[in-house]
């Protein structure tokens, strides 16, 4: 077994570009369907007071989002559409990683734990992604943190 060899970060920048579209897309769709003013607790997780998910979630989801779900309507929809043109970019890619991660790890305890099969699936990849972009830092090859962070 070859320990020697070189990953490049290209093949990651590849990941980076189809997970950006993804995030553009789906906060665009969002955004021009009206999501924020929409009942989407009731469509994408369910009636609260029977899912099965975890308790504490739950209760998060119950107490601190859905009477506030116009705002969180507006963060989920921005919130996507933003890390999908920072991977698209490769500007500050790191960081918007990291709000990626923390979208879909409340998709991850809403939705995905909510219906399972393909959508717990695809939450848990995208996990495993965002958290190799924050790692790797894909963003140095391809994309404007090169010129934002050289190292000297």
């Amino acid at each position: 077994m070859n320990l020697k060899g070189k990953t490049y970060l290209f093949y990651i920048v590849i990941l980076r570009l189809w997970i950006g579209y993804y995030f553009l897309q789906q906060g665009t769709r969002k955004f021009l369907h009206g999501f924020a003013n929409s009942d989407w607790i009731g469509r994408q997780i369910g009636d609260l007071a029977t899912i099965d998910i975890y308790s504490w979630y739950r209760s998060f989801l119950i107490t601190i989002v859905n009477p506030h779900h116009v705002l969180f309507g507006y963060l989920i929809t921005w919130g996507e559409i933003m890390v999908g043109l920072c991977l698209l970019l490769g500007i500050f890619t790191r960081f918007s990683s990291f709000i990626g991660l923390f979208i879909v790890l409340n998709f991850f305890f809403g939705p995905g734990m909510a219906k399972g099969g393909a959508s717990f699936a695809q939450q848990q990849t995208f996990l495993v992604t965002l958290v190799v972009f924050i790692l790797s830092n894909p963003g140095q090859t391809f994309g404007l943190d090169r010129f934002l962070f050289k190292r000297r």
